[in-house]
């Protein structure tokens, strides 16, 4: 029995971890599943709504990261991370509020840690977009390298 206990304690720390890393690629992954849901219920069959899912969701992640990457004006590249942001903090939202549901009837505690939850997740999503990290200076996460002329 204490084996269990300790192997559910990983597995929910391994969770909580594929929660804080793939919260920014929140949006690309709704993008793409909405449109899988919309074409098989427009009468599209399984096969071709997996596939323009799937291209969906890695456009919308490609060019979020192309116009983040090539945009030179500020308010352009926030606009962009809180496209980005919003929907990691919504997922982050629902995601807590599910695991502490478990336990905690539904009330104000639950909404407050719910919320709280979705405010910390979309932070970390805001700092692997902008590669901002407290104490030290701002780097460029998502420009692309290129080669120097000498």
């Amino acid at each position: 029995m204490t084996i269990f206990l300790v192997l559910s304690l990983f597995a929910g720390l391994y969770m909580l971890w594929l929660l804080f890393s793939l919260a920014v690629y929140a949006l690309p992954l709704y993008a793409g599943i909405g449109l899988a849901f919309w074409m098989h219920g427009a009468g599209f069959g399984y096969a071709p709504a997996i596939l323009v899912g799937f291209a969906a969701g890695f456009t919308t992640l490609f060019a979020g990261q192309l116009l983040f990457a090539l945009s030179g004006s500020p308010l352009l590249r926030l606009a962009l991370a809180l496209l980005f942001v919003l929907p990691a903090g919504i997922a982050g939202y629902h995601a807590v509020h599910g695991v502490f549901g478990l336990a905690i009837d539904p009330g104000a505690t639950l909404t407050i840690l719910s919320v709280l939850g979705a405010t910390l997740i979309a932070g970390t999503a805001w700092t692997r977009l902008t590669g901002f990290e407290p104490g030290r200076h701002m780097q460029q996460p998502m420009t692309p390298s290129l080669p120097v002329a000498e």
